[in-house]
């Protein structure tokens, strides 16, 4: 076993992966950090694949991270993401290429952890809504950033019905560039698609005054001026039970499904080492499709509109008063 992380994810690695990789360490499973060596550079700026190759024969990628918010124990809630195991020898040479080609580089060197606390669990509690399922004979694509990243583009270019989106955030190249994933997702749109984009209201995602509230709101706006099919939304945490929406996920009429580390900034699928899957399937499209319809049901278009108008009606409903009193002191 051998095993890759990030040498410097954004706040540094915490006691708690350090303690980690101290007992793999200990086990004599080698860890390697992606570092840039003196005086260079590293060939990616974060290492943010999540993928496992095993026995050469399979395949697990996910959206999420290998931690408690990724992966909880039984009961309790956590990210939404997306996972799926694969098996097929020629996808796990293929990973198992990507891999060895990062870690023989040289940016990748050996990390020894050090002790330290365990990472605790959550503590919310959460009943489960779905259970793994399988499915046979179907067709993947490997998407790696930023070898093969504009595959994304092309997904959604290649759409003729419909297309979910689910991620954590969106953020636009600049004040007036779109986003080329988003871009695709609007001229979709234009060609009659059915579109939908779920984001999270994880209170980071909406605090600031250009987030996803804001990116929310933005489309909506689209959506009206145009007349399209184009809808986006805000998750409802507190009804859904999860903790926050994490996942970098798309599906395409009902038929083919995106399952990435990959987000939808200008970053991520630029200069990032990601890693995700295309999946041509009915069933593995229907299968992702009723958990974003999950998330998708209790959301809310635009939760920090929803707030203003009440502020608003307020507002009109004092100054309302305030000239009722006014000329009736006048009247007298």
């Amino acid at each position: 076993m051998n095993v890759l992380v990030e040498g410097g994810p954004v706040g540094g690695i915490s006691p708690e992966e350090k303690m980690e990789i101290f007992r793999m360490n200990q086990s004599g499973i080698p860890v390697f950090e992606m570092a840039a060596p003196t005086g260079g550079h590293a060939p990616y700026r974060y290492d943010h694949a999540k993928y496992l190759v095993v026995d050469n024969r399979s395949v697990f990628l996910t959206s999420e991270n290998f931690k408690a918010s990724g992966f909880p124990t039984g009961g309790k809630s956590a990210n939404r993401g997306w996972g799926v195991y694969m098996e097929n020898t020629d996808l796990a040479g293929y990973f198992s290429n990507v891999f060895h080609t990062d870690v023989g580089g040289y940016s990748f060197v050996p990390v020894y952890g050090s002790p330290g606390p365990s990472e605790p669990p959550s503590s919310l509690e959460y009943e489960a809504d779905f259970s793994p399922a399988t499915f046979n004979d179907a067709i993947v694509t490997p998407v790696i950033a930023p070898d093969t990243s504009n595959q994304i583009t092309m997904l959604v270019d290649s759409a003729t019905t419909s297309v979910e989106i689910e991620q954590a955030y969106i953020t636009n190249e600049s004040a007036t560039e779109f986003n080329p994933y988003l871009a695709a997702a609007i001229n979709a749109s234009r060609r009659g698609v059915q579109v939908k984009v779920l984001l999270d209201s994880y209170w980071y995602n909406v605090e600031d005054t250009k987030d996803n509230d804001e990116m929310v709101a933005l489309i909506n706006r689209i959506a009206a001026n145009e007349h399209l099919p184009l809808e986006a939304r805000c998750a409802d945490l507190d009804t859904s039970g999860i903790e926050k929406i994490h996942n970098k996920g798309v599906i395409v009429d009902d038929q083919k499904v995106l399952v990435s580390s990959i987000n939808w900034n200008s970053n991520s699928p630029n200069f990032n080492r990601e890693a995700g899957v295309i999946i041509e399937h009915p069933g593995v499209a229907g299968y992702f499709y009723e958990v974003f319809l999950d998330d998708w049901k209790p959301a809310v278009k635009s939760p920090r509109q929803q707030v203003d108008y009440l502020k608003i009606g307020a507002v009109i409903a004092v100054l309302f008063l305030l000239c009722i009193l006014y000329y009736r002191k006048h009247l007298r």
